[in-house]
């Protein structure tokens, strides 16, 4: 009779506790002598998890950073305060030159930028620059906007599209120094979800209403509308990745009757698949969007029935878990 030893090369281990669930540990097998069960440990499919709170509501925030550095600043009141997370809790940081809502950022939290935003409805084009403790006015961004997302690093980022006078399709760089326009938006929007870098940039959903499903994709110089389109059109959604073929969008507001949703979605280069969602909808949400899709993070936004939210939720994908073996 042929073994389990003969078959994989190996025994089963005896052990007295479960190891922790990891991704080093995922597939293996052995028999906890404790309870006197076999377990295995499995890598189940992402999912949404309670971070600690920001200290204070809002919506419409600029956010940038990733799921263990993350940062907010402004937000609807408008407000000039931040608060850096730092995986577990969020402190205070310094203030922004001025107070701003449906502004943007990209970089880090020692290193990061913080463009556009309104009052006016118009829009603004003033730029801060952040270097882990003080936020400095520097040039200007070339098209004022507000509800805009970015993207990249203080030396290397992109804004794309945004509202203000409509919804625009205006896409800008920033080098470090100044602001130059490059190849626009094929569909005007404002609040597209963003992932991947100044030059391989994806934009996902966004608009008015009950939002787009559009997707398109940036190669440095022009934007190609892509197909797929989300499974779920959305405006006022936020997202991220590291990678323009692994990004995440989730929250917004859908059809029917722009209803205020948690739905997420993964890309993987090719398809949108609809995952586990936020387990508070929100809208004109705050991300932390540059690091991997894997690991992303929600923050404040405005919630059913309009109350601001300070909840935080953190993305995990996969999430590894310990199961018994049962036999049926």
């Amino acid at each position: 009779m042929a073994t389990y030893k003969g078959i994989q090369g190996y025994s089963v281990q005896s052990l007295s506790s479960d190891p922790s669930p990891t991704a080093s540990v995922a597939g293996q097998l052995w028999y906890n002598s404790t309870s006197g069960t076999y377990k295995i440990a499995i890598a189940g499919a992402g999912a949404w998890a309670s971070g600690g709170a920001i200290n204070a509501a809002g919506y419409a925030p600029g956010g940038l950073g990733i799921q263990t550095a993350a940062m907010k600043f402004g937000g609807k009141g408008p407000s000039a305060t931040s608060e850096t997370y730092n995986g577990t809790a969020w402190s205070e940081g310094g203030n922004l030159g001025s107070s701003i809502y449906g502004n943007c950022g990209f970089g880090t939290t020692t290193a990061g930028v913080n463009v556009c935003g309104a009052p006016p409805t118009s829009g603004k084009t003033v730029t801060e620059e952040y270097d882990g403790t003080s936020w400095s006015v520097v040039n200007p961004c070339n098209t004022g906007r507000y509800l805009v997302h970015g993207i990249g690093s203080q030396t290397a980022g992109i804004i794309v599209g945004g509202a203000g006078g409509g919804q625009q399709t205006a896409v800008e760089k920033y080098d470090g120094t100044n602001w130059t326009a490059t190849g626009s938006l094929n569909t005007a929007r404002g609040s597209a979800a963003l992932a991947g870098t100044s030059t391989a940039t994806l934009a996902s959903g966004g608009g008015s209403g009950n939002g787009l499903g559009v997707v398109e994709s940036f190669d440095g110089t022009s934007w190609s509308e892509m197909t797929p389109d989300l499974n779920s059109d959305r405006a006022n959604p936020n997202g991220g990745g590291a990678l323009q073929t692994a990004a995440l969008i989730f929250g917004g507001t859908s059809p029917p009757g722009q209803t205020v949703t948690g739905k997420t979605e993964k890309w993987n280069g090719t398809t949108w698949t609809e995952t586990g969602d936020l387990a508070t909808p929100r809208e004109l949400l705050g991300a932390a969007q540059s690091g991997p899709s894997s690991v992303s993070l929600a923050f404040t936004g405005v919630t059913p029935g309009s109350p601001v939210t300070t909840a935080t939720e953190e993305w995990n994908d996969p999430v590894y878990a310990i199961k018994t073996v049962t036999v049926s």
